[in-house]
């Protein structure tokens, strides 16, 4: 029996902002404003389509960074962090605008990120389906499920990625896929405004993770640890509390995906005059048209 074709599923925040990063803000359309991350996505999604011929795409967007639900339970997430920069932000609906020509479906999710809708999307994959996600994102290991549910990971462009199946993600970080979630918890991400706990870096929390079952039992058993982590444990389980809401992505958000269609070749065309990007568009149409052909 053939294995099952690949559904990709890209998370599109993460992308655009290695696109913007990556290409010069020199790039611009005909109104002189950058299109750097236009380009580089564009060119990004080609290759994809392209090198991985899957049965089907999808674009996840952030519908919402900074979810209050998640500001709720901890002030501090992403409290520091610096909103997008100006120049990505208006670029993300000309990508819309190029990805609804290009018949690509889109998906978002008010009130969250794109990350609980991906991770939705893979926890409603059936034992039958083959899911790619593609992030710079480690918190999509989380979603790993062999043989179903994979990340790519992007080390040069999207031309160099990097598989994690649930091995993969072992051996990176010491922890099973289901576990990554209470090992980030404990680890912290101070890019997030997570702390962590206390004294505890990455080689400690995969420690407390195979040492204990859940978060529930690190608490619960406290006291038979060694030396500060007694206090870094029983001093922050309000903190560890809060993280069960923030870290783990959702996994049932009501989401809305844009349907998919035939390129509108004549639009894909004039935006690709508007915005001085001809051949990404002409690569991209090629690549939609290779997977046509395979059906």
């Amino acid at each position: 029996m053939a294995e099952p074709r690949t559904r990709l599923v890209l998370d599109a925040p993460s992308l655009m902002y290695r696109a913007w990063f990556a290409l010069p803000p020199t790039m611009t359309g005909r109104d002189g404003r950058p299109v750097n991350a236009v380009r580089g996505y564009v060119e990004m999604v080609a290759w994809l389509l392209a090198h991985h011929r899957p049965r089907a795409v999808t674009h996840v967007l952030d519908a919402d960074w900074r979810p209050a639900w998640r500001v709720k339970a901890w002030s501090g997430y992403k409290a520091e962090r610096e909103e997008e920069p100006p120049d990505l932000t208006a670029q993300v609906p000309v990508i819309e605008e190029i990805l609804a020509a290009a018949g690509l479906p889109v998906a978002a999710a008010p009130g969250f990120e794109a990350d609980d809708v991906i991770g939705t999307i893979a926890a409603d994959a059936g034992p039958d389906d083959r899911v790619a996600v593609v992030s710079g994102d480690r918190d999509m290991f989380q979603v790993v499920r062999d043989p179903v549910v994979w990340v790519l990971f992007p080390r040069k462009g999207v031309s160099e990625l990097e598989r994690f199946d649930e091995a993969a993600v072992r051996e990176a970080h010491g922890v099973p896929p289901e576990r990554y979630a209470d090992y980030a918890i404990l680890r912290g991400d101070p890019s997030d405004g997570l702390p962590g706990l206390p004294g505890v870096g990455p080689k400690t929390a995969a420690t407390l993770v195979g040492q204990f079952e859940d978060l529930d039992a690190l608490v619960e058993g406290a006291d038979g640890l060694k030396g500060r982590l007694v206090a870094a444990v029983k001093d922050n389980v309000e903190y560890l509390a809060a993280m069960r809401v923030v870290v783990p992505v959702a996994t049932k958000v009501p989401y809305g995906l844009t349907p998919a269609g035939p390129p509108d070749i004549e639009r894909l065309e004039d935006l690709g005059d508007r915005y001085r990007i001809e051949s990404p568009i002409k690569r991209l149409l090629a690549a939609i048209d290779v997977l046509e052909a395979a059906g």
